[in-house]
């Protein structure tokens, strides 16, 4: 029997994002400056408490839990590439998810000057074939 899920919530900062899941709303988000000292340190246990989510989200499904779609926000202004493989493993945490039929909304926030993190969610849709919802965000 699985422990029941906790929120998961730090306060994003210069170098690090804000984290923000909420496993009973069913919405997580992860946003702002990811450059951090130690990637691997501050990825990890976000990549394990996702991969927790998706056995927590498969056995309710199993036991006719609730079908309400996942909702999950990347919000990023900027990461660095030591953190984009982490951001890879979370999408592929999300990738399993939706192989297993459960609803999952991915919404990819970008600066609509920015053609290069646009570029990066594309890359990481195509990747996990998972589709993104891409939302254009004007920071005038």
């Amino acid at each position: 029997m699985l422990t029941p899920m906790e929120t998961l919530y730090i306060d994003g900062s210069d170098v690090s994002p804000k984290v923000s899941f909420d496993p009973f709303s069913r919405t997580l988000e992860l946003g702002g400056y990811s450059r951090p000292e130690n990637a691997k340190t501050f990825y990890t246990p976000l990549v394990q408490w996702i991969n927790n989510f998706n056995e927590w989200i498969l056995n309710a499904a199993k036991s006719g839990g609730t079908g309400e779609p996942i909702v999950f926000n990347f919000k990023f202004i900027y990461f660095n590439s030591s953190s984009a493989k982490f951001i890879y493993d979370i999408v592929a945490v999300l990738s399993s998810i939706h192989k297993n039929n459960i609803p999952i909304n991915i919404f990819w926030y970008y600066d609509a000057d920015d053609d290069e993190l646009l570029e990066t969610g594309e890359e990481l849709s195509e990747m996990s074939s998972i589709p993104f919802n891409y939302v254009p965000v004007n920071n005038d």
